[in-house]
């Protein structure tokens, strides 16, 4: 067995009532609440979380309208330091979250904030005590490491890799308010993710674990089809994503190619102006059958393990097409596409520029 670490930076509440914790959390502190559009309203966060705060008197201020925006991050970063705020709760999906991270960091680092974001490690350096609540749950960064950012001021973009959160606070109701196809979304983004953990992983134990995980988010995502308000189906997808981001899967990796397809799912994004979501929803499985000729033996024992495909990594692949369709979320996309829009697009993968080509175009309806 190869060697391997468990990380724990991260500590994780299940709540079906997220104000106690809240209250818990963030005694003591000076609070800057970090949310990004109306959703955290819509859904009764902003309500919980400003209801503890104000009941347990702690002071905070808000900060509405975060992004992943570089813009955004440093003026949130701004914002922090002239209220002299010493904790940071971040609520909503992937982009809140992860400048909610980038602000917390940034007040300590300011001047380098973007050193991070193209390299350089954080993990272990100064930051503002912090909290995330996701609403949209599906990333997992509010148990992982990675934030992104991206500067549209000048179309660069980069991933800072080492800030976690003090505390994730789950609470299922938040997304209760997603209509079916987001709520869709949830389940598969969470159950390509947690693929990506296990693909490769040659320790039978995690391997054997994270099937088990995928296999009940999509018993989950089949049960919110039918009924949307059960919550404990919204648990195990909310669960799912906070695993896919843990330390606890792919233990066994030897090689990290299934990463590759976060590399890859940016291109959907630029050239359609795709979100994450459905880029990498609709980009796995094209990913699972080109890798397949380079890694045959690892997608073929996935299919099967997972799905019960027992068919060639070709068929299978587009079996999984069929099963996510299924569920409502769009696979394909309109318009034209060629090789220089494509190689235009920055993309670091282990596949060739033929490969990349052919994968992208697939995913153009026919």
């Amino acid at each position: 067995m190869k060697d391997f670490v468990f990380r724990n930076d991260t500590r994780l509440f299940f709540c079906n009532d997220i104000r106690e914790t809240v209250t818990t959390v963030a005694k003591g502190q000076k609070v800057m609440f970090v949310y990004g559009g109306g959703s955290v309203k819509h859904n009764g966060c902003h309500h919980d979380v400003v209801t503890a705060l104000m009941d347990a008197g702690v002071e905070f201020v808000e900060y509405g309208g975060s992004s992943r925006e570089f813009q955004k991050i440093e003026e949130g970063i701004s914002f922090a330091k002239s209220n002299e705020v010493t904790m940071v709760i971040g609520a909503g999906g992937a982009s809140v979250m992860e400048s909610a991270k980038l602000i917390a960091f940034g007040v300590c680092h300011a001047d380098n904030l973007w050193d991070y974001l193209k390299g350089k490690s954080p993990y272990g350096l100064d930051r503002l005590r912090l909290a995330l609540i996701p609403t949209y749950p599906s990333s997992g960064s509010e148990n992982g490491l990675g934030a992104v950012s991206v500067d549209s001021r000048n179309g660069d973009y980069g991933t800072a890799y080492g800030i976690a959160a003090d505390y994730a606070i789950l609470c299922p109701k938040y997304s209760l308010t997603l209509d079916r196809e987001m709520t869709a979304y949830t389940g598969l983004v969470t159950l390509v993710q947690l693929s990506a953990s296990i693909l490769g992983d040659k320790n039978r134990m995690s391997y054997d674990a994270g099937v088990s995980y995928i296999k009940n988010v999509l018993e989950a995502i089949k049960e919110l089809q039918i009924n949307p308000d059960n919550l404990d189906a919204r648990g195990i997808i909310m669960m799912g994503a906070s695993l896919s981001t843990s330390s606890r899967l792919g233990i066994g990796k030897e090689e990290g190619y299934a990463y590759n397809i976060y590399e890859l799912e940016f291109i959907p994004e630029q050239l359609f102006g795709s979100s994450y979501r459905r880029s990498l929803t609709s980009i796995f499985p094209h990913f699972l059958r080109i890798m397949g000729r380079h890694h045959e033996n690892d997608i073929r024992k996935y299919f099967l393990d997972v799905f019960r495909f027992d068919s060639s990594v070709e068929e299978s692949s587009r079996k999984l097409v069929e099963l996510f369709s299924s569920f409502g979320v769009p696979m394909f996309y309109d318009g034209e596409i060629n090789r220089e829009q494509v190689k235009a697009v920055p993309c670091m993968s282990e596949l060739g520029d033929d490969e990349v080509f052919e994968m992208i175009t697939a995913l153009v309806r026919k």
